[in-house]
């Protein structure tokens, strides 16, 4: 049992916002699949890249996907359907603050020039995704307010967390050179182009304590 970090947390890093559009054919898919809803997704898909620096349970890395909107309670909310994160502290202290499905894995940056880095992720030695990315140069702020920031998430037991969160940074456009990831334990979400990269620095961002609901059978 690791120490309870409960909420709000505070979070400082940086990291790659991967914006996607995916087609019908990946609602099949269990990770395109939300536990709180059998409606399909909609609208954007994102996958993040964060090295935190600081939090309140300690630095880690994390791998998150959300395929996109899902309807639940009539309203239209964003769910994380697979995520990875590079300390215990983090999987479950998200697990019990958030109802976030972390699981642990191992993480190595690699970098490659003032702008371009590697970065490896791996499950139980098996390296599940590998990324290429180079930065570019003109840079723009990011702020949440300007798009849905609120997410609902359910584990196990029949407990809802709904978590308004607030996040800001320092953007720039991002370039994928290349990309790889295994079915076995990720999205098999290689094959569709990301409509736009973006790699943020100076990435602050808060998670306040959840609202939780009990759902009645």
């Amino acid at each position: 049992m690791t120490a309870v970090y409960p909420a709000p947390w505070k979070l400082k890093g940086r990291g790659y916002i991967f914006l996607y559009k995916f087609p019908r054919s990946f609602e099949t898919n269990p990770a395109f699949k939300s536990n709180l809803t059998n409606e399909p997704f909609s609208g954007f898909g994102t996958l993040m890249l964060v090295d935190y620096e600081e939090s309140d349970a300690g630095p880690y890395r994390e791998l998150l996907f959300i395929p996109g909107e899902f309807t639940f309670l009539r309203k239209k909310y964003y769910s994380i359907t697979k995520i990875y994160v590079s300390s215990m502290e983090s999987v479950e202290n998200g697990r019990r603050n958030w109802g976030i499905p972390k699981e642990l894995a191992d993480f190595e940056i690699i970098p490659l020039g003032r702008n371009k880095e590697r970065i490896i992720v791996k499950k139980d030695g098996t390296v599940f995704f590998d990324v290429t990315l180079n930065k570019r140069y003109i840079p723009f702020k990011i702020n949440t307010k300007y798009i849905s920031n609120a997410i609902v998430q359910k584990l196990e037991d029949d407990t809802i967390f709904f978590t308004e969160f607030n996040g800001t940074g320092i953007g720039k456009l991002a370039l994928l050179k290349s990309i790889k990831c295994d079915e076995k334990y990720f999205p098999k979400i290689c094959s569709v182009k990301p409509l736009v990269v973006t790699a943020i620095d100076d990435f602050k961002i808060e998670f306040p304590e959840a609202e939780k609901i009990k759902l009645i059978k």
